[in-house]
């Protein structure tokens, strides 16, 4: 071998090491999480006669929570990943992700604008291959969302009128669980009907902390329609339940390792200081008067939307029926939910849910919501969860909301249906049907007339729906318990509009109709 070829291989071995060897993984930033992370090979790849690529391909291994010291037998979890790599620019990475799901998570160049990797460059469940472009990337299990972002949003939130903020407690490592109360403070609050709602029980669930920020910038964007839900309800919003797992980049716990969605029911000496803040918060708000709705805000890795309905055997048909409607009028007219993707489950009191069950039972319907973090519909052809549609479902969530709640605007107006001749229409029996209110008219009398007073507030033309109440025990399609449109009334002037009808319009069910111009 020629000195010049022995020179040559030597440079080669060098360069290559040095390069390889200035890839660097970190997570020493907020919320930030990884494991181990392992070279398992390196090798230069020639791309053109004159040029060549080097290959690394690393086995990173997911960061597990702390073992559990209430709940022994749960196995710790380490879903959330998010680490910077330094150092790729022009390489060719092949990430090997255990202990989590990898199926087209996050990157980004400035740790401020995500993208989901392509198809083709994780093509295996698991693996990641992909050439990048600058020299640091963030990768992660789905865009962050940290203490800080909350922070800003707080700030942002904090100027509206309607907001009033407070602090119900700290947190094992004494960060503040901040409490926001929403309302039209010049409304009376006597009737208003009262909402809470709470966020991030599991830190690695960052789709629902985006969901629930889209929510609260509509309730405060001054539409006709925000403004009377706000003249006409309270909403308690806790966006951060477990602000030192979201710090700390955790997946389902606290920083003690306790699941704290299933601490409700615990022993004081067992209780977290998490739990023991809003528990008491809670308590102090519902001594007068319960919630009508209590929201539990969650992400699952499951490809669907879904929300927890709690069975009628382990609470009442009543309060089964009012799981339905909600869950109806939040899958009406949204192309990313759909019947098939309810789930169902017992009450239990380890739960908020179970909790405010045995606290309050059918005045309040407590019940789970669930984003998930990849597709919908359990459809990986179809849509894939972003910023955007979270949007989306948030505008649909709290028209879902306002409609359960029975709220009239000028936007969007909500008269009860009357009939004409009580004598043949009779009550729904055992509440085996969805619909509104504490009874519903049915009748098997075609040509029957029915009649809504409706005011108007404004001269145009108003598309009019009906709601098709359908079956509570048997609803797989999207053809009942939905707003359906059967017409539309034209007016010159605001005004009081007798609207007029008949049974067969309405699918001999009186019940509630809807305006929308």
């Amino acid at each position: 071998m020629t000195t010049r070829k022995i020179f040559m291989l030597l440079l080669n071995i060098f360069s290559s090491g040095f390069l390889f060897s200035q890839v660097q993984f970190s997570s020493d930033f907020e919320s930030a999480s990884i494991g181990s992370v392992k070279l398992l090979d390196s090798t230069w790849i020639k791309t053109t006669p004159s040029d060549s690529m080097l290959t690394l391909s690393y086995e990173i291994s997911s960061r597990f929570d702390p073992l559990n010291p209430i709940d022994t037998s749960l196995s710790p979890s380490a879903r959330w990943y998010y680490l910077r790599i330094t150092g790729v620019k022009g390489k060719q990475l092949f990430l090997s992700i255990r202990n989590s799901e990898v199926i087209r998570p996050f990157y980004s160049y400035d740790n401020k604008h995500f993208q989901r990797f392509e198809s083709v460059e994780n093509i295996n469940k698991g693996q990641i291959n992909k050439i990048f472009t600058q020299d640091t990337v963030y990768v992660c299990h789905f865009i962050p969302y940290t203490c800080s972002h909350l922070d800003n949003k707080f700030e942002e939130w904090s100027g509206s009128k309607y907001v009033k903020t407070e602090v119900i407690g700290q947190s094992q490592q004494g960060r503040d669980i901040r409490l926001m109360t929403l309302t039209d403070w010049s409304t009376d609050e006597k009737n208003k009907k009262r909402v809470w709602i709470h966020g991030r029980v599991h830190p690695s669930e960052h789709p629902s902390s985006w969901h629930l920020e889209f929510l609260i910038d509509k309730l405060l964007d001054g539409s006709i329609h925000s403004r009377a839900l706000l003249a006409n309800t309270i909403f308690y919003i806790v966006p951060f339940t477990n602000p030192d797992g979201v710090y700390g980049g955790l997946s389902r716990s606290a920083s003690t390792g306790v699941n704290i969605e299933i601490n409700w029911d615990r022993p004081d000496s067992l209780t977290m200081p998490e739990i023991k803040a809003l528990r008491g918060k809670i308590e102090s708000l519902t001594k007068d008067r319960p919630f009508d709705l209590l929201l539990n805000m969650h992400s699952q890795i499951s490809g669907t939307i879904t929300y927890w309905i709690h069975t009628a055997e382990s609470t009442s048909r009543l309060m089964f029926r009012k799981q339905m409607l909600l869950s109806a009028l939040t899958i009406n007219d949204n192309p990313m939910f759909s019947p098939a993707d309810l789930s169902f489950s017992g009450v239990a009191p380890r739960y908020v849910e179970g909790w405010i069950w045995n606290r309050s039972g059918n005045n309040t319907v407590a019940i789970t919501f669930e984003t998930p973090y990849t597709y919908y519909k359990n459809d990986k052809n179809g849509e894939w969860v972003s910023l955007d549609n979270l949007k989306s479902l948030a505008n649909n969530s709290l028209f879902a909301i306002s409609d359960y709640l029975e709220i009239s605007s000028d936007a969007r107006i909500l008269p009860d249906v009357r009939v004409s001749r009580p004598s043949v229409w009779k009550k729904a029996d055992n509440d085996s049907l969805v619909y509104f209110g504490n009874e519903c008219l049915i009748t098997d009398k075609v040509r029957q007339k029915v009649r809504a007073k409706v005011g108007l507030p404004e001269a145009g033309t108003y598309r009019v729906y009906t709601w098709v109440a359908g079956s509570v025990d048997n609803w797989s399609d999207n053809l009942v318990n939905r707003w359906k449109e059967i017409g539309s009334v034209t007016v010159s002037k605001k005004r009081t509009y007798k609207w007029r009808g008949s049974s067969d319009q309405l699918n001999g069910v009186a019940d509630k109709l809807l305006f929308l111009k």
